[in-house]
């Protein structure tokens, strides 16, 4: 068998795949028509990169964006409407968790810090409105909340 019929037999082989050719252009076509990292193969590639862009997103991560401190400061605020009394409930929330919804201290939950493991799975916002229902019942303020805490170490 010649150098010619070696090159002839793997250009027949080559091409029924339509991988690869021994002749450029042939590979060039082939290429074209999809085979060898062509159109499909490129579709496959975006489409597995959305899919793992996809499950890459930090879906967590947005909810806990979500529930930054500022955004729950923000929120307590908004329940609040009095910069004073806010000023004093940011003070207590920073004294009993650092705004930290997740903080736990023994049997105490939470950013108010209560006892109670309900209170503990509720969401930071529903927290704040439990918290904040609990203060106007015993303290009727924050203010007075705060002065209590500073006082006795508790509230």
């Amino acid at each position: 068998m010649s150098n010619n019929d070696t090159t002839r037999n793997n250009e027949r082989r080559f091409d029924k795949h339509d991988t690869l050719s021994c002749d450029p252009t042939r590979g060039i076509q082939a290429q074209a028509r999809g085979y060898a990292f062509g159109p499909p193969f490129i579709k496959f590639l975006w489409v597995m990169l959305i899919i793992i862009g996809l499950l890459s997103i930090n879906i967590s991560g947005a909810y806990a964006y979500k529930n930054h401190s500022m955004n729950l400061k923000l929120y307590a605020h908004n329940q609040i409407k009095n910069w004073e009394q806010f000023n004093c409930y940011n003070r207590l929330i920073f004294k009993e968790s650092s705004w930290n919804y997740k903080a736990r201290n023994g049997s105490h939950y939470g950013l108010g810090q209560m006892r109670s493991t309900w209170y503990g799975t509720l969401s930071p916002r529903k927290q704040i409105k439990a918290h904040l229902r609990y203060i106007e019942h015993r303290y009727k303020t924050p203010c007075k909340a705060e002065r209590h805490f500073n006082k006795i170490g508790w509230h």
